[in-house]
């Protein structure tokens, strides 16, 4: 009985252990997936910004060249002796290595009075794009001729890419319809950003389309998509000319390297944590074993392997204070017979066989859940749990005689007594069994004998 209850506690406990080393092995995995999506997140955050960075950068380099230059025009035009008006209407102009000369649409016109840039086409200046910086010549009030400088679409994208990070990306121009104004390495025979566009790998359906739309509209905005397998990512903005935009290309092999390591440090901890967590939880389990075994060693008897007396009249009282139909029914009190000669006789130790002897024949005729006591010496006592009637403690007393019979070597008296229903007054019991045991004395021993 009392074996059981423990049993049930033990594995009370060993469930709730169990259980808290699952939610701390969950608490491990939880953690650390919101640390690599946080991670994640944060590595995103920062290839963004630095992709921003670097396109702000090449915005602030190109206006800055434009600004530079067009001072530069402003004084020439300014300080520079007006030629007589030809037929064709050039006024003044910077040549080319070529001695071709552009201004404005590169083409007799009408003299205007701003600054101006104008794209080149391929076609007409010597077979690749570029780029005129038109300043006008004003005399009294009035544009009397106008100075250029030309820059080549490739002088340019060098003059864009000369920026911190252009080693990890490249930068273009092209107008809201997407022609390319300066392209960038390994897309020279691309016309229009979204051809080269259409090669690469969309995950997000809309993200192509939206693009469009942004780059239309005039507005800023990012581009993801993939390109033989590796993620690249485009930023985009208006760079203040016509209706230019200026973006920046960078891959992400960084960013997934960096996550790529994560991962796998993330994996170590939690395989390492884990580890760690059922190493201690294992430890913790010994050594609640080894207390739990320290602590039943000390409620018996260390050498008949049964209960003591003290932990024996705790565990009974106990129960016959609980009541009901499950509790002791009967009390045996039993001797060995002749215990002082076997000690005077063969010594000490041979009594010590002879105890562990019997300890060993009482486990084996009763149930566990009886309680099997050393009273003191060579006295026993047997609580037999349960609810019975008389004839069941003398077929087990007739067990135990018999099985100290069949040892050859010694005998036992038994006394009996049944406990009522409602008795708890364990002293009482144990008395009318100890009476018991001197009328199975006194019978000549080797015998048991009731007392009601």
């Amino acid at each position: 009985m009392m074996a059981d209850k423990e049993k049930d506690r033990y594995s009370l406990r060993v469930m709730i252990l169990l259980g808290l080393v699952v939610s701390v092995i969950i608490g491990i995995f939880a953690l650390n997936i919101y640390y690599f999506k946080e991670v994640e997140k944060s590595l995103i955050e920062q290839t963004y910004q630095d992709l921003k960075t670097e396109n702000d950068e090449a915005f602030t380099n190109l206006q800055g060249m434009i600004r530079e230059r067009f001072k530069m025009l402003e004084v020439f035009s300014a300080y520079s002796d007006l030629p007589e008006k030809s037929e064709n209407g050039i006024r003044i102009g910077v040549f080319d290595d070529k001695e071709i000369m552009y201004y404005r649409n590169h083409k007799s016109q009408e003299l205007n009075v701003e600054n101006s840039i104008t794209r080149l086409p391929s076609e007409d200046f010597i077979g690749q794009s570029g780029i005129a910086l038109s300043v006008p010549a004003v005399r009294d009030g009035q544009a009397r001729g106008a100075v250029c400088m030309v820059y080549t679409a490739e002088e340019l994208g060098k003059y864009l890419n000369s920026t911190e990070l252009s080693p990890y990306g490249d930068n273009l121009i092209f107008t809201r319809s997407g022609e390319l104004v300066v392209s960038c390495p390994g897309y020279e025979n691309y016309a229009n950003v979204y051809d080269i566009l259409k090669t690469m790998e969309f995950r997000d359906e809309q993200s192509f389309e939206k693009m469009k739309k942004a780059v239309g509209s005039g507005t800023s905005g990012y581009a993801a998509y993939y390109h033989k397998g590796s993620g690249e990512l485009l930023y985009y903005q208006p760079a203040g000319v016509e209706d230019w935009m200026v973006a920046t290309m960078v891959k992400t092999e960084g960013y997934e390297s960096a996550l790529y390591k994560i991962r796998k440090l993330s994996k170590v901890f939690i395989a390492s944590s884990t580890v760690m967590v059922v190493c201690t939880v294992l430890l913790i389990v010994c050594i609640i074993y080894l207390r739990k075994k320290e602590s039943k060693q000390a409620q018996k008897d260390y050498l008949t392997g049964v209960y003591n007396r003290e932990t024996a009249r705790k565990l009974v009282e106990q129960r016959l204070k609980g009541g009901g139909k499950k509790r002791f029914y009967a009390c045996m009190f039993l001797d060995i017979d002749d215990f002082k000669k076997i000690n005077d006789t063969f010594g000490h130790h041979k009594g010590d066989l002879v105890l562990t002897q019997a300890g060993q024949i009482l486990s084996a005729c009763t149930r566990k859940e009886d309680v099997i006591v050393r009273f003191g010496g060579d006295e026993f006592c047997i609580w037999l749990y349960g609810f019975s009637v008389r004839k069941q403690p003398e077929a087990i007393a007739r067990r135990i005689l018999n099985a100290f019979h069949a040892s050859g070597t010694i005998h036992a008296s038994i006394g009996i007594t049944l406990v009522g229903e409602n008795e708890t007054e364990y002293d009482a019991i144990l008395r009318r069994a100890d009476q018991a045991l001197y009328l199975a004395k006194g019978k000549g021993k080797n015998q048991f004998a009731f007392q009601l």
